[in-house]
């Protein structure tokens, strides 16, 4: 054999016996099982999956700090970071209340809007909504129709359009009334129940009180002048005609005023400014206005339920001063309320994940759970849900004080001011006259035409 075959066949055989070594090593290769006994998938070993990334949306809001609804509402999120802990969570950034509109249209204009958002400026929900720039919420409503059945249909007309529905729909309703120092009140000799008078009887009411040494009125012109606004409306909602104008909603805003209800109800508003509240009114935001109740300085404030729990704060008022509170509907029985409003609602266009997160928090503040222990801290009514048992035994005595004065005295529920007209008179305008009026260099009349020449631009 030459040498070079003699090499070739040396590898040759080497190679041979490599093969046969890598086929016969072990009976546990899986080429050596049988064709007709494949390995089970169930046997293999576990594929380890990837833990999800838990989904945190950063929330600016004005129900935080000394906002007097944070007391309900930052608990609230905490009931729900811990139930959904690892999976979810909801982070409050404090915005003030004045400012929150125009925050929430400012990270609009960044494209920044976060994944929750309640209410805010009317006419820019209603751009929005006519660019499909909100979430349809109707497919996830239709799948949870223990959900729907609990809405206000009012609200959820109101929040529907072409079909979608882009804010959440309401089911708790809550007529805003007064609350009243009953201990002012029996020193002025006034025993006739607030809801059953009507205002010219209230305004000798509030003679009375001034007579006895105290100042009637919590009022502000600060800020949106709220307390101001409410009982303005409560005023001209008991005038003839003047809950038809309250009714307007919002496809069809009141952007003339030069109409005699509204001047006699600003005439009646000057009035109160002028001899009925307290000198630090004018430019009162709402914390001097709620102060000035909370310490005593005035018998009346106009204001929602949502203020009760201040009433027994000792870091606000006096050591029994919730003992001291009454509650009641305005004159005339007249409770301020609405179910034509925005309410929640999620920007279209998130990462799935977000809209999941957000969609979660819209149904657990939503549970009857929920709405109970909402109604239970700060009043209200929901209509379409079976309270339980121990539901009235619950309700702090003011909150009680509301439910029988809504039960006992309710002739209309009217919208505010605040619900009708542009979003701009309310915010800002209104109150930023209201010092003019007081002062009277605006009559009614010259203060309604002031207005009607702002609100033109919304015609």
């Amino acid at each position: 054999m030459k040498k070079g075959y003699k090499a070739s066949f040396i590898l040759c055989m080497v190679f041979m016996v490599l093969l046969t070594a890598c086929g016969g090593n072990s009976g546990n290769n899986a080429s050596d099982a049988p064709a007709s006994s494949p390995v089970k998938a169930s046997e293999q070993p576990p594929k380890e999956e990837t833990p999800k990334e838990k989904v945190v949306l950063n929330i600016p809001h004005y129900k935080a700090g000394q906002n007097v609804g944070g007391k309900f509402f930052l608990p609230q999120v905490e009931r729900f970071n811990k139930k959904y802990e690892g999976q979810y969570e909801i982070k409050i950034e404090e915005v003030p209340n004045d400012a929150y509109k125009e925050k929430i249209k400012l990270l609009w204009q960044q494209n920044e809007l976060p994944a929750l958002i309640e209410g805010g400026d009317t006419q820019f929900i209603d751009q929005l909504i006519e660019k499909d720039g909100i979430y349809d919420l109707k497919p996830w409503l239709d799948s949870k129709p223990d959900l729907s059945k609990q809405q206000i249909q009012d609200s959820v007309a109101y929040n529907t359009r072409n079909g979608k529905v882009y804010t959440m729909p309401l089911s708790v309703i809550r007529p805003i009334g007064l609350f009243y120092n009953k201990e002012m009140f029996e020193k002025a000799g006034i025993t006739k129940p607030i809801a059953q008078m009507n205002f010219q009887e209230f305004d000798v009411a509030l003679q009375q009180l001034k007579d006895a040494g105290f100042t009637p009125l919590s009022l502000m012109t600060g800020e949106n002048a709220w307390t101001t606004m409410l009982l303005a409306s409560s005023f001209m909602a008991n005038e003839p005609g003047g809950s038809e104008v309250l009714k307007s909603t919002r496809a069809d805003k009141v952007v003339d005023y030069n109409d005699p209800l509204w001047i006699k109800a600003f005439a009646q508003t000057q009035k109160w400014l002028k001899d009925y509240t307290t000198n630090n009114a004018i430019g009162a935001g709402y914390a001097e206005a709620a102060n000035n109740f909370l310490n005593e300085k005035v018998a009346i404030i106009a204001n929602g339920t949502w203020m009760v729990g201040d009433f027994s704060d000792a870091t606000k008022a006096p050591e029994g001063f919730d003992k001291k509170v009454g509650a009641s509907l305005y004159p005339g029985g007249v409770g301020i309320a609405t179910t034509a409003e925005y309410s929640w609602w999620i920007p279209s266009g998130l990462k799935q994940e977000e809209t999941d997160a957000a969609l979660a928090f819209l149904e657990f503040i939503n549970s009857p759970e929920e709405l109970e222990a909402y109604m239970i801290a700060e009043g209200g009514t929901a209509p379409n849900i079976q309270a339980s048992a121990d539901f009235e035994s619950k309700l702090n005595p003011i909150l009680a004080d509301m439910n029988r004065s809504v039960t006992n005295d309710l002739k209309l529920i009217a919208q505010s001011f605040g619900n009708v007209w542009p979003d701009l008179i309310g915010s800002t305008e209104f109150a930023q006259h209201l010092p003019l009026l007081v002062k009277g260099t605006l009559t009614p009349e010259k203060f309604a035409e002031t207005l009607t020449q702002k609100a033109s631009k919304f015609k």
